[in-house]
């Protein structure tokens, strides 16, 4: 049966309901956590982020371990990046000295990044500073001491999205291969974040310092990356990290409202969102709270709320419950998670929205009846 979109006028005190990603941090610690909600939105158990310290005996992955890590820096703010830029060959010292000097960079962190394989599967890892990568991730995430210094002895850090089982052993296969501890599961927020690991952990797997994250709050995106391309030549790939900003729009059904805004995400499909719509709250109909606590017509966390806010339509408050804020406000997250990428990267970003393949393929399987 199509799918029915009612007209959102209906329903102007209706709260749109996201399942969004939960933005917590789960670390393996005597069996492991994981914050992320796999049953249907109605019956979900309420996520609580964890953060433990991982068992202290050594494991043949840590007693391999030669170098004392540094200590993690304390986690001063979170910051949220404007854009990444990836370069095909690694950055040489001078272009990276270059670039930390054009005008605006508020916080830059350079990270390593290359497609990897763990057992059969292929997934993006980025070799990172725990001490500044932290800084650009959800806060939950950014604040748990205990996944950052897992990261720091040398254990990876997975997402959701890589479904790799806390605590277990695995072989990574690079340029040259890696056996390691998952040590830590969490929602990082960031394209091409499937497995983080340090960068001792990256030069022995062979990842190139090929790529740089920058907060420029005060700079225009495109003369940005035009300074960019000067430094590094025209073979890069920018990632804009920064939220479109949002047109105050008040659109007379939910038809419209998806569409608009499907436009704030580059390769988004209004489909997609609508789809999410259905299954979240059917449109409005049914808000919440869930049992995981999730709220409103795009069913969204208060956590992630905090996080994501957008007020869509102007009226000088971002709230969760109104279908004009909370639609515009998914398609900014499933964005910033990769959607507009499509393949793989739009199935990761749903996936990152409620954990759990069931939940991607009813949605995609919903967004293919749309016409």
């Amino acid at each position: 049966m199509r799918p029915t979109l009612p007209r959102a006028a209906r329903v102007p005190a209706l709260s749109l309901a996201l399942v969004a990603a939960v933005s917590g941090a789960a670390l393996a610690a005597n069996g492991g956590f994981s914050t992320a909600r796999t049953a249907a939105p109605q019956s979900a158990s309420a996520p609580s982020p964890v953060a433990r310290e991982l068992p202290k005996q050594a494991s043949r992955t840590q007693a391999s371990r030669t170098r004392t890590p540094l200590p993690v820096k304390p986690l001063r703010a979170v910051v949220k990046p404007d854009l990444m830029l990836t370069t095909k060959a690694p950055l040489t010292p001078v272009q990276l000295a270059k670039l930390l000097r054009l005008r605006g960079l508020t916080w830059t962190t350079v990270v390593s990044t290359r497609p990897v394989r763990v057992g059969n599967r292929a997934v993006n890892a980025m070799g990172i500073d725990p001490s500044s990568f932290r800084a650009i991730t959800p806060r939950a995430t950014a604040s748990s001491d205990a996944l950052w210094n897992a990261v720091a002895r040398g254990d990876l850090a997975a997402s959701y999205a890589a479904k790799l089982p806390l605590g277990s052993d695995v072989h990574v296969f690079g340029r040259r291969p890696l056996e390691a501890r998952i040590g830590a599961v969490a929602a990082y927020d960031l394209p091409a974040s499937a497995l983080i690991m340090n960068r001792d952990r990256a030069r022995t797997v062979g990842l190139a310092t090929n790529t740089l994250i920058v907060a420029a709050p005060d700079r225009r995106l495109s003369r940005l990356e035009n300074e960019v391309r000067d430094v590094v030549g025209d073979e890069v790939v920018f990632t804009e990290l920064r939220p479109v900003q949002v047109v105050n729009r008040r659109p007379a059904t939910y038809l419209e409202l998806y569409k608009l805004s499907a436009t704030y995400c580059p390769g988004l499909s209004w489909k997609v969102l609508a789809a999410i719509g259905q299954v979240e709250s059917g449109h409005g109909r049914n808000v919440g709270p869930s049992s995981a606590g999730a709220l409103g017509p795009m069913q969204f966390l208060p956590s992630t709320w905090a996080e994501y806010a957008v007020d869509g339509d102007g009226d000088g408050k971002a709230d969760i419950m109104s279908p004009y804020d909370a639609v515009p406000a998914a398609s900014l997250y499933l964005c910033r998670n990769g959607a507009g990428r499509g393949g793989q990267a739009l199935y990761d970003a749903i996936f990152n929205y409620n954990h759990a393949d069931w939940y991607v393929r009813e949605v995609l399987a919903i967004a293919a009846q749309y016409r």
